[in-house]
């Protein structure tokens, strides 16, 4: 019995006929040169006479050379390749593909549908060898396809030139439907009245830094946030059809402690009591109506340590495809302790920067607001005089890009704590605490300080009494 012969090679895809009418085009009409500019290059041609040919007009063009038959016939010949490619009989020949120049954007949709596929294909085999030679580990393999497959998504959905007409009808019409009460803030409400007035809510595709020293409450606040966000909790009280999901990436804790941390907030019992089981009976009460409150929450945490940016985009992708993307919030708590996808010569301020940008070019992706804390440098520690230590832009630990990219930037600053001695053995935390969120940055608004309190039993920020300020209407 014969064995089989080799399996055909495959063809990959494309249109000859297609790109022969894009080019076409381009030989007759200017204007369908200025269209394919602006949507394709050479490598999107799949034959390579038809890159020679596209590449002679794109020079000519870019020499303020009016394109025709004979100039771009000189070209060719000039380059040595009109010979190559078929002479002038194929150049001519390429009008017969052109019914209409305004068909040009039908027929490069047709090129980038066929390039892409191209790209996919390539990027496949690639990987298909790396995980049959084993080259990587499966890990690392899976973070660099998501890596690359995000990649050809994101460039293959690139946005074009929106005209100031459309935008300013679309943006009145907007205006119109909020004065009526009929359309969408786009904010989440966070559940603090004040900062929800300062900000008009997290704002979908924005990156918001939470800053503070260690022990400052960047955790406990997050996860405040989360269960006004995630189960509705407006002061004591719970309404749940003001849920939106939240994800929660937890790279300092297991998501076993992310949920006592909610429980303690809502139950006022505190963690340590939590965790020797010795309670009273109205503690157990207690406890037993705050995981009532929790057990329907769209709340959900992934407690990946040392997790690197690729994996959790790949992740938050994953989280925002199983819910229809109905997410309302993204927590990334911290981002110092996340990898950056470089190279082993890149520095930590390089890293810091690479993850900062890949959050917000995520949230932007996603259309969500994503909430990334961050430390502060020690350096606001060696500060003297009064407000001394009220924190500022400038002490974002590691990385000005930091500042760059985020949207908003808060701090929590507490004065009893940030004026003690953070070395003093004897120093203890009062029981309740006034504390500022001190919005330091806000691309789209103002500034100012959000007062709160802090309970430290609970590990809770809640408003202060005298609220500014009248919820948003979604309250």
């Amino acid at each position: 019995m014969s064995s089989p012969g080799p399996a055909p090679e495959r063809v990959m895809p494309s249109n000859n006929d297609a790109e022969k009418a894009v080019l076409g085009a381009m030989i007759l009409d200017a204007n369908a040169i200025d269209t394919a500019t602006s949507l394709i290059s050479a490598d999107v041609f799949y034959n390579a006479r038809h890159q020679q040919i596209f590449g002679a007009i794109m020079d000519l063009h870019e020499q303020a050379v009016t394109v025709d038959y004979t100039t771009l016939i000189d070209e060719l010949r000039r380059r040595a390749q009109l010979e190559g490619i078929g002479g002038q009989v194929y150049i001519f020949g390429l009008e017969q593909y052109v019914f209409s120049t305004r068909h040009i954007e039908h027929h490069i949709r047709i090129l980038l549908d066929k390039y892409q596929l191209r790209r996919l294909a390539q990027t496949a085999q690639e990987i298909q060898e790396r995980a049959l030679t084993e080259q990587m580990s499966a890990a690392d393999l899976l973070e660099e396809a998501d890596s690359r497959l995000s990649l050809l998504n994101q460039q293959a959905s690139t946005r074009d030139f929106v005209s100031v007409h459309d935008l300013t009808l679309e943006t009145m019409d907007h205006i119109e439907q909020m004065s009526r009460g009929e359309g969408d803030s786009g904010g989440v409400a966070t559940g603090f009245q004040d900062l929800d007035h300062l900000t008009g809510g997290f704002q979908k595709s924005d990156l918001l830094i939470l800053a503070a020293r260690p022990s400052l409450g960047k955790t406990a606040l997050a996860l405040n946030l989360a269960l006004n966000i995630g189960a509705g909790r407006r002061g004591k009280s719970f309404r749940p059809e003001l849920s939106k999901a939240v994800g929660v990436f937890s790279l300092e804790m297991s998501s076993l402690q992310v949920n006592q941390r909610l429980l303690s907030s809502i139950s006022e019992v505190p963690m340590q009591v939590m965790r020797t089981g010795k309670m009273t009976q109205s503690q157990h009460k207690a406890l037993f109506e705050a995981g009532r409150h929790l057990e329907n929450a769209p709340i959900y945490v992934d407690d990946t340590p040392n997790i690197s940016a690729v994996e959790l985009r790949a992740k938050a992708r994953r989280l925002a495809a199983r819910l229809d993307h109905k997410l309302g919030l993204i927590i990334v708590d911290y981002l110092q302790l996340m990898r950056g996808g470089g190279g082993r010569n890149e520095n930590r301020q390089q890293e810091i920067s690479e993850i900062s940008r890949s959050i917000k070019a995520l949230a932007r992706e996603l259309n969500v607001p994503i909430l990334a804390l961050s430390q502060l440098s020690r350096m606001i520690e060696q500060r003297k005089g009064k407000n001394a230590r009220r924190p500022m832009l400038s002490d974002l630990r590691e990385s000005g890009a930091i500042e760059q990219d985020a949207d908003v930037v808060m701090f929590i600053h507490r004065d009893k704590i940030a004026e003690s001695n953070p070395d003093d053995p004897d120093y203890e935390p009062p029981p309740t605490d006034d504390a500022l969120l001190i919005v330091g940055k806000q691309r789209n608004g103002p500034l100012d300080d959000v007062p709160l309190i802090f309970f430290r039993k609970s590990a809770t920020f809640m408003p202060r009494l005298d609220s500014r300020h009248e919820p948003l209407p979604d309250y």
